[in-house]
């Protein structure tokens, strides 16, 4: 019984064990102060952009092994902030059924806000399209194991149907120096025709 009663006490914690990427508000900074961020996860390195003081859902991807130093992206690259003057924001993990998600590709140029409108629906836009494609999200599901490595997700609309596996993995847009936590291979089917796309994604407020 006891043996239990601490598998239980442990399962909230263990099923987001990596709580990255997520976002973050900057705290602790004078007002007359900003928060610098770093070309390297050290105090001695050039400062290559800045964080204000009151900044909001700032999306950190990663930390360093202790845990001092959180990766960042700033513009069209990324850098390290130091984490003691970040603090969590209120939200759902990004594996969680609700969570927002902002996806983006090249090669062609598509996006996919997921739960960003409306829960429950994804919304897909291209370059070569000339409409939106909104899609209801019919389910969702993390690894039994590992929760927060990857999940998979899918539903229906009037222009067929879409399914996607999202990763925590690093990921590259290819067009700049930033960094994303997650990757995504997404798919749409209707009948006979099927497509499939490649990208990553970005937790959004």
């Amino acid at each position: 019984m006891i043996r239990w009663l601490a598998i239980l006490l442990m399962w909230p914690m263990s099923l987001w064990a990596d709580p990255f990427p997520a976002l973050y508000d900057v705290t602790g900074v004078a007002h007359d102060d900003v928060l610098n961020i770093r070309e390297e996860p050290s105090a001695n390195t050039p400062v290559i952009a800045e964080l204000t003081f009151n900044a909001r859902n700032i999306e950190v991807v990663n930390v360093t092994e202790d845990a001092r130093w959180g990766l960042v992206n700033a513009m069209e690259t990324s850098g390290w902030v130091a984490m003691r003057y970040l603090m969590p924001t209120p939200g759902d993990h990004w594996a969680h059924p609700g969570a927002k998600l902002s996806c983006s590709g090249t090669e062609p140029f598509w996006d996919l806000a997921i739960n960003n409108v409306t829960e429950g629906q994804a919304i897909f836009n291209a370059l070569a399209l000339d409409e939106t494609h909104k899609y209801s999200i019919d389910w969702q599901s993390g690894q039994t194991a590992r929760p927060d490595l990857a999940i998979g997700l899918g539903g229906s609309g009037a222009n067929g149907r879409f399914s996607a596996v999202i990763r925590r993995e690093a990921c590259h847009d290819g067009m700049s120096d930033r960094n994303f936590g997650l990757d995504i291979d997404l798919f749409f089917h209707d009948g006979n025709e099927a497509s499939g796309f490649e990208g990553c994604c970005s937790v959004t407020p």
